[in-house]
């Protein structure tokens, strides 16, 4: 199966923005939720990926691509912008903001951040998932960062294991008020990884 991996281009900022959604346990759908008119929460997210509007860009994702569909992604940029911003105060209530405080308050310091993972169900368990893990190390190098840091669901057992395997460690535990568009309990784990040079594998 030959996967073409790549920097994220303008076209693809609606799969982009699909990807975070899902990705995001939720925490997306929570969000929108009740502010949305005729337009989906992945539209909205797109337009704002397409138009590179504050730190959203699709130029921040690295896709992957099977035979010209992209079944794969994952979104990241420096730490320093995981947070609530003003024009994320201006766009979403006060009363939801709140809920999410501390996750959004939460980061490691000088690190870049995994923001978002997401590969096709019937493509996980092929190695995807670790390679684009893989391929954000390496970018976080190019930008002069030493760790990639990121965020699970403490009850994502799964993906758990797969940042386990990558050299990810639990550095912080992020509580996060149960809510029914939220279906997680346990909350938030902050992760991190020392980005280190990969040396050429004994052949």
């Amino acid at each position: 199966m030959e996967i073409v991996y790549r920097t994220g281009k303008l076209e693809d900022s609606l799969k982009i923005a699909e990807g975070i959604d899902r990705a995001s346990g939720g925490i997306m759908e929570f969000l929108f939720h009740d502010l949305l008119g005729q337009h989906t929460r992945t539209e909205v997210m797109a337009k704002s990926i397409e138009e590179k509007q504050g730190t959203d860009s699709y130029e921040n994702a690295t896709v992957a691509e099977y035979q010209g569909n992209i079944i794969g992604i994952v979104y990241s940029y420096s730490s320093k912008f995981h947070g609530i911003t003003d024009s994320t105060r201006s766009f979403f209530p006060s009363d939801q903001l709140a809920v999410l405080k501390e996750f959004y308050n939460s980061k490691v310091d000088n690190s870049w951040f995994l923001d978002s993972i997401y590969v096709d169900e019937e493509f996980r368990g092929t190695g995807i998932g670790s390679k684009l893990i893989t391929l954000t190390k390496q970018r976080a190098r190019a930008n002069g960062y030493r760790q990639l840091s990121l965020m699970v669901m403490a009850d994502n057992t799964v993906a758990r294991r797969t940042y386990e395997r990558n050299g990810f460690r639990i550095v912080k535990h992020i509580d996060i008020q149960e809510h029914p568009l939220i279906p997680h309990k346990g909350g938030v784990y902050l992760l991190v990884s020392d980005v280190k040079e990969e040396l050429p594998s004994d052949r």
